[in-house]
């Protein structure tokens, strides 16, 4: 389509990711074009390496007093964030082509009322007007025709966008499904009758993977995600995670030593598939029948039973970013893939489930279906899921 240069954006806790996105036609689908460009916010003159976020205690309270304040250095840090945004955009897009260009943006942290700001952020400064200040430096750096960006989104929601609207997406053709990303953290997404159910919008009856306690201590996304495996294999051998780092050791070393019987590293993979098995046994189980008793983080907070989608099936579950890498190689199989299956399997054919729902996921000898669970290929699902978004919104 000529008459729009659409952008996608996925701003991280240390750079920003970008790149164009082509829109084909018939059916309508999306594909991300290169070249993908990466910007860290240390390049920009305003970056300070010193800043500290204020603690998130702080930050809340100032957010129940519907009072967020920005101190100057946050001010500062949002103008090294902003100023590097620009900065790829303006790699990929030299010139209006007067064109309207229509972007879409992905940030951490918990966003404003009106979604255009964020009001708190771990590693970050807060930006209660993050969208308008850029939109404002945009129009600085010569961009006259840049579409109204309505809202900034959560790269989890994003995830599940990308892969539904991708060309390459593997929830394409799929009406339920279930996207987790396992990265530094835990992104979940929910694809339900074709449409995508952010995780705040079903919040009533099913838990984000950071608020579920799968120990007494530790959440699933403490057991599963790439930083809870690495700090965990630091805790056995004495390490810090610093120290990992500097030597390149990431869970697909540590994949890598389990296979050869290193037993500190067979210990946290197994670890690793029980907690994969149980989360995603919990999420076909709280789709079927309501969520089963489990433990959150806030003890006072309670899932409701009952909810709209009773009695629907997965028709697939795909696994994104650094664990899907590690779920699609081969040599992983025996201590990731086939373990997480094989448990998955006993514990659906176990359970108190509808014979009908069993039925769905296992095969006449109660296996796991081999087409349940499918890698991720879109490496940059969070930026074209962005993208998708806003161009969504444009032409409504």
């Amino acid at each position: 389509m000529d008459d729009v240069v659409l952008v996608g954006v996925d701003g991280g806790a240390t750079k920003v990711l970008v790149h164009t996105v082509e829109i084909l036609t018939n059916p309508l689908r999306f594909t991300a074009e290169q070249p993908l460009i990466e910007v860290n916010y240390e390049s920009s003159r305003h970056f300070q390496p010193s800043f500290k976020p204020r603690s998130l205690k702080y930050q809340l309270q100032e957010l129940r007093a519907k009072r967020v304040s920005q101190a100057k250095d946050e001010i500062r840090q949002e103008k090294a964030i902003i100023e590097s945004f620009v900065k790829a955009i303006t790699t990929l897009v030299k010139e209006d082509h007067c064109c309207e260009l229509v972007i879409g943006v992905g940030l951490p942290g918990l966003k404003t009322p009106n979604k255009r700001g964020i009001s708190a952020m771990a590693n970050g400064p807060r930006m209660p007007h993050f969208l308008t200040n850029l939109q404002k430096a945009l129009k600085s750096a010569g961009f006259k025709h840049v579409n109204r960006i309505d809202a900034i989104g959560s790269d989890a929601d994003y995830c599940g966008l990308g892969e539904r609207w991708g060309d390459e997406g593997a929830i394409r053709e799929v009406e339920n499904a279930y996207y987790i990303g396992i990265g530094t953290g835990i992104a979940d997404a929910l694809i339900l009758d074709g449409e995508l159910l952010p995780f705040d919008g079903v919040a009533k009856w099913m838990a984000k993977t950071w608020e579920m306690m799968a120990t007494e201590d530790e959440t699933y996304e403490d057991i599963i995600s790439a930083q809870g495996i690495q700090q965990r294999y630091a805790a056995l051998t004495g390490t810090t995670l610093d120290e990992l780092n500097a030597r390149q050791v990431y869970p697909w070393q540590i994949f890598e030593s389990a296979l050869i019987r290193d037993e500190k590293c067979r210990q946290i993979a197994e670890q690793t598939v029980d907690a994969l098995a149980e989360l995603l046994f919990y999420r076909i189980y709280t789709l079927a029948k309501g969520s089963p008793e489990l433990r959150l983080v806030d003890p006072q907070r309670k899932l409701e039973l009952e909810h709209p989608h009773l009695g629907k099936c997965l028709e697939r579950i795909v696994i994104g970013q650094r664990l899907g890498d590690i779920w699609q190689f081969r040599d992983f199989e025996p201590v990731f893939r086939d373990p997480v299956e094989i448990k998955l399997g006993r514990k659906l054919h176990e359970s108190d489930l509808p014979a009908d729902i069993k039925a769905e996921y296992l095969t006449k000898t109660n296996r796991l279906r081999d087409d349940l669970i499918v890698h991720s290929d879109l490496r940059h699902a969070p930026a074209l899921g962005a993208a998708v978004d806003a161009y969504l919104a444009w032409i409504k």
